[in-house]
């Protein structure tokens, strides 16, 4: 029971090592932060967020209890650091950093970083908190990361901070700040099941990243609506919400045009997304989807003065091909790719690697820990046993 307690901790911390989370400040749920209770540490804080985890993977349930105590106090205008940790950085991607006064409702970008965001050791990233921004205490400071290559994922870690005057020193500064804080865009939201996907091999440019911008890209590109592939339009200031915990507007956030997204004409328009062994719900849709060429344009005159979904009065694009779901390859006891359908599913390669079918998906094969091995095929668990080496001993002729 010991070994195999100890053997599951490692295959979780080798998955967790997959991705990368924010470690300054500290997140909630993190073990480096010191108000996080032992039972409410997240041991995969680096991976991906599912439209159910958003925002903040849900631990802004902890809000208003001891694991949700402030880890630091920003002033208006100051000037400081946060840095970013984890494993495979997959080639970067684009990042944002944003502040919500209602405990995850809204969330208001501050600054937005185009491309080498994360690095490959993580990072260390600048940035100033606007001028403008308003006090208050348990504010959630959220980064949210959309990867360049691999999975279509989405990434946030948030921390509980103060802003108060006085709390460092104050930033100097000439300039006057040509946007004020309530006209900030809201944190875009991509790859989990809303408005927006991003592409593979891209850096991402925000539909609206906000005055405070650091561009290193070294492959920019928009990104685009999930429902037709068509790039987002420049400037738009939807927060490209799945309606899982956050608002996609606010009074904080712009409505020019956040109602005049096309609207998705059946789920299998979307494609939800996942990690390595980041399981969903039930059966997803493959990523590649087979849409019309032709596209109908969406009406906007009507659908910006309401609320509520224009699927009445916003014309939807039609695909004229199903989204097949490509057969799986690899036989009983090879490695598996492609579509899925038994969602959770183990399969032991040769005993000596495994993967899982994970939001639809078939992961990449990962080698067993050492001195152990698996019971090859598929299968619901992964039967797992110590490895025997026998020393066979010669007889030497003299």
């Amino acid at each position: 029971m010991q070994f195999t307690t100890t053997l599951m901790a490692m295959l979780a911390a080798g998955s967790a090592m997959a991705h990368m989370n924010m470690n300054n400040p500290p997140p909630l749920a993190y073990k480096g932060n010191k108000n996080t209770q032992q039972a409410n540490i997240d041991y995969s804080i680096t991976s991906p967020i599912t439209a159910a985890q958003y925002p903040c993977k849900g631990y802004l349930k902890f809000l208003g209890t001891p694991d949700g105590a402030a880890v630091a106090t920003y002033s208006p205008g100051q000037t400081t650091t946060m840095s970013v940790e984890g494993g495979a950085f997959h080639n970067g991607g684009s990042c944002q950093l944003s502040l919500s006064y209602d405990k995850g409702t809204t969330f208001t970008v501050i600054k937005s970083f185009i491309g080498s965001c994360p690095t490959s050791s993580g990072g260390t990233f600048s940035f100033t908190i606007p001028s403008d921004a308003p006090e208050g205490d348990d504010v959630v400071f959220a980064w949210t990361w959309v990867n360049k290559t691999g999975n279509r994922e989405f990434y946030m870690s948030c921390a509980v901070v103060n802003i108060k005057s006085g709390g460092a020193k104050r930033a100097i500064t000439n300039e006057k700040r040509a946007v004020a804080f309530a006209d900030r865009p809201q944190v875009f939201q991509a790859n989990i099941g809303g408005t927006y996907c991003t592409k593979e091999g891209v850096d991402t440019v925000f539909p609206d990243p906000g005055p405070d911008v650091e561009n290193n890209a070294v492959s920019p590109g928009p990104a685009v609506l999930c429902a037709t592939g068509a790039d987002a339009p420049a400037g738009d200031a939807g927060s490209g919400s799945s309606g899982s915990g956050g608002a996609a507007s606010s009074s904080s956030a712009p409505s020019s045009s956040a109602a005049a997204d096309p609207v998705p004409s059946s789920a299998a328009d979307v494609t939800p997304t996942g990690g390595v062994f980041l399981t969903t719900g039930g059966l997803a849709t493959p990523t590649t989807l087979a849409t019309a060429t032709s596209v109908s344009a969406p009406a906007t005159s009507s659908a910006a003065a309401s609320s509520e979904p224009a699927s009445s009065s916003v014309p939807v694009a039609t695909p004229t091909t199903s989204a097949s779901q490509p057969a799986p390859t690899g036989g009983a006891a090879g490695t598996q790719t492609g579509a899925c359908t038994n969602e959770g599913a183990w399969n032991c390669i040769d005993g000596t690697s495994f993967q899982r079918c994970a939001s639809g998906q078939w992961s990449v094969a990962m080698s067993m820990a050492a001195g152990t091995q698996c019971t090859p095929g598929e299968s619901d668990t992964l039967s797992m046993s110590r490895r025997r080496h026998r020393i066979r001993r010669g007889h030497h002729k003299w």
